[in-house]
């Protein structure tokens, strides 16, 4: 079995501060030209300078115009602004389950993404699927709470009048609102979000495809259980485990991945050393894949690309902004780089089976960290569990 050297502690870099208007003139530094994309938030954009003055606003309206906005945010839980400490909600939704009316559409990928007053860094924690708790009753779909897996949240607000899935923006809406009550309840005193990204995971396909695919360094050998080597759709028996190893082979390594292929990667989780927790660290290396070839000085000077870009965020997002504006999200958060991106695995990376059939259990450092993602303390708490910042690669 592969060994990882234990993570270094986090640093902490100065806090930067935010400017809240461009630059009268053009700066001279080499950053890319203009527009640094960030998907994962839903702003899209963030405004960097360079050999061109733009106006953010226009930018963002143009680079977002396709993007569906709806509220869904619980009135209780919207967070005072976001000058302080910011919490966005993201959200992978699972379809492909999606012709009869009565599957329901989960959350298989769930990310509070933390981001400090200081604004210097982003914190991506990832929130087990099958990690069991109590969803709370939600008189918007009749339903009446019970324990289960925190997927199951989103799939229980994602429904209409008639009972039967919802994948409509206001039905993920109800999905979003519903997971937020959830890992409320799971902090004394309660968590508040700033905003809510709910993230299709086919739109993601649009994405690598636009920006030609991305770069990617796999860290366990992984068998794919949906494609064959030459990229053929497969459906295996999940029980024959022999034949989970007859799927595309992706080997230990960095190399060019083509975008059928970095989607398809991202996204297993059979006969992987820690199941559903090397899937989220591969999600999160994905995100982040993206945004550092989004951010790449030959994307942001394509504007062919960007134009493929803007049409295909439309199909990646469903986005709550909250009460601030989009182009206020991208003043306050431009100086964010890729590199301040911190991935955290939760429960230390490892399963934790409480003997309910699949479900498992929170541990209790992982609602301390829960507990620091609402007290702005998450530096403090990765000094002090360094081992559960996740390889970037």
């Amino acid at each position: 079995m592969t060994t990882y050297a234990d993570p270094p502690p986090p640093t902490r870099a100065r806090p930067r501060p935010r400017r809240r208007e461009p630059e009268p003139t053009p700066p001279t530094r080499k950053d890319p030209l203009w527009a640094k994309l960030c998907i994962i938030l839903g702003a899209v954009v963030m405004v960097v300078s360079g050999g061109f003055v733009v106006v953010p606003r226009l930018a963002t309206s143009w680079l977002t115009s396709g993007i569906q906005q709806v509220e869904a945010i619980p009135d209780e839980l919207v967070g005072a602004n976001i000058d302080g400490p910011i919490n966005v909600l993201l959200l992978g939704m699972d379809q492909r389950n999606g012709d009869d009316a009565e599957d329901r559409i989960r959350a298989d990928s769930i990310i509070i993404m933390h981001i400090p007053a200081s604004h210097d860094q982003a914190y991506m924690v990832s929130i087990p699927r099958d990690a069991e708790v109590a969803i709370p009753d939600f008189p918007e779909t009749k339903f009446k709470g019970y324990r289960d897996k925190i997927n199951a949240a989103f799939a229980a607000g994602a429904v209409g009048a008639d009972g039967h899935r919802d994948p409509s923006p206001a039905g993920r809406a109800r999905g979003a609102a519903l997971t937020m009550k959830t890992l409320s309840n799971l902090v004394p005193g309660g968590l508040t979000f700033n905003g809510v990204a709910i993230i299709n995971f086919d739109g993601f396909l649009d994405v690598l495809e636009a920006i030609g695919g991305v770069h990617m360094c796999v860290d366990v050998d992984t068998h794919s259980i949906h494609y064959t080597d030459d990229g053929v759709k497969q459906a295996n028996d999940l029980s024959d485990y022999d034949s989970l190893k007859r799927g595309k082979h992706y080997p230990v390594g960095c190399y060019d991945m083509q975008p059928w292929e970095a989607l398809d990667y991202s996204r297993q989780r059979h006969n992987l050393p820690n199941g559903d927790y090397d899937r989220q660290r591969h999600q999160q290396q994905l995100i982040k894949a993206i945004i550092k070839k989004v951010a790449s000085k030959d994307t942001l000077t394509n504007f062919g690309m960007i134009a493929k870009l803007q049409k295909a965020a439309g199909d990646l997002l469903t986005i709550d902004p909250g009460p601030n504006k989009l182009e206020d999200w991208v003043l306050t958060l431009q100086s964010l780089r890729p590199d301040d991106m911190v991935m955290i695995r939760t429960n230390g990376g490892q399963y934790s089976p409480n003997g309910n059939g699949s479900n498992e259990t929170l541990r209790p450092e992982s609602i301390d960290l829960l507990k620091a993602v609402q007290q702005d303390k998450v530096f403090d708490f990765l000094t002090a569990h360094p081992d559960w910042i996740a390889a970037d690669q």
